[in-house]
């Protein structure tokens, strides 16, 4: 299992402490400590006075149940939406990336898996039911990476086979790992996507800790295409910089170098953005991260972000190279107003009217 540091401890709510998947999940990590707990406080109590919180949450496994999973993504207000839906079954990721929103978000929540998946099916049977119209999409990767504990979960398992008869409602699983073996050994689904988030390696390397280099994640992304899967790609966060253009451009460069664009389901771009609320949290943990150095306006819904027009010039010259290998019409901007939609469709060179816009999935 690709994680940062090894997990220290084992909870276990009281909850579940008897259920099948309880017990496959302390098998596979023996010798670690295991501690029955009433509930999360107990777990948080433990590192409330460590030097890192944050880092500390990632070494702690929470075993639990949920009351409900399915959820509207939060898009941001004045923000076009995409119709995405979020399946939280994991919380928190053992990845330690310089600009994750979940430093802050989630207050100290320990690596959580919840193991009561009878309740996650009979939600996600009622959705289906429910939803009678347009493809929606669904994915696991807003509050946790989506493989970063599969040789632990197989969660990702278990979801195609619930996904694989809805042809109407698409799972991504998204992930800056490159564990993927347990969803080569089953079937694909034409409605499931694997996708990768993907930056230069200079800024894996600098901002995106324990996480999988840029060439393992698209030799991931490439063993899932021979075995039959659709694939992703989100150029988010986009980080401006002194010789991004070159970075990225040899970014996408390397995408196509092993991914035919054929077996593209989507790209998305999406530029740094953050709440106030984060800045001195990252500053105090990558006290020599470059991610914070630019220019950042603070913008009507509350968050930093760059520049209007630096964000244009981001998605202008990322969409006029991945379009240049006819992937324009895969492309769709995340968390961004009207309005840049439309300067950003009338920029590219190749642009189509229906240039993702507005999202064909949702017909």
């Amino acid at each position: 299992m690709r994680t940062l540091r090894p997990i220290k401890k084992v909870w276990v709510d009281r909850r579940v402490e008897k259920t099948n998947l309880t017990r496959r999940l302390l098998d596979k990590l023996p010798g670690i400590p295991v501690e029955l707990v009433a509930g999360l406080e107990p777990v948080k109590k433990e590192f409330r006075f460590s030097p890192d919180p944050v880092g500390e949450s990632k070494q702690h496994l929470f075993i639990t149940e949920q009351k409900s999973f399915v959820r509207p993504c939060p898009c941001t207000p004045g923000s076009l939406g995409c119709g995405y839906w979020t399946i939280d079954l994991d919380l928190n990721c053992p990845f330690d990336c310089s600009y994750c929103i979940l430093q802050q978000y989630l207050n100290w929540q320990p690596l959580t898996v919840s193991v009561n998946r009878d309740r996650l099916e009979a939600e996600l049977k009622i959705f289906f039911q429910r939803r009678t119209s347009g493809i929606i999409r669904l994915g696991t990767g807003e509050l946790a990476d989506s493989l970063a504990l599969e040789e632990l979960t197989e969660n990702s398992v278990f979801l195609v086979e619930t996904f694989c008869q809805q042809d109407r409602f698409w799972l991504e699983l998204k992930s800056k790992g490159d564990y993927i073996r347990p969803l080569l050994e089953i079937r694909p689904a034409d409605n499931v996507v694997l996708s990768w988030s993907l930056n230069p390696e200079a800024i894996i390397a600098a901002e995106e800790k324990g996480t999988a280099s840029l060439k393992s994640r698209l030799q991931a992304a490439a063993r899932a295409v021979g075995h039959g899967y659709r694939v992703g790609f989100h150029f988010d966060p986009i980080l401006h910089y002194p010789g991004w253009q070159a970075d990225y451009e040899g970014l996408v460069a390397e995408v196509f170098r092993v991914v035919p664009v054929e077996a593209i389901s989507w790209i998305s771009l999406g530029s740094l953005r953050f709440p106030s609320a984060l800045l001195p949290v990252a500053r105090r943990r990558f006290p020599e991260s470059r991610s914070y150095e630019q220019e950042f306006i603070r913008s009507a819904e509350g968050k930093y972000r760059y520049p209007r027009p630096v964000r244009l010039l981001l998605y202008k010259e990322l969409g006029e190279i991945l379009a240049a290998y006819g992937a324009e019409d895969k492309i769709y901007l995340c968390m961004e107003s009207v309005k840049v939609w439309r300067d950003f469709l009338v920029k590219i060179k190749r642009g189509r009217p229906n240039f993702a816009f507005p999202f064909p999935w949702l017909g």
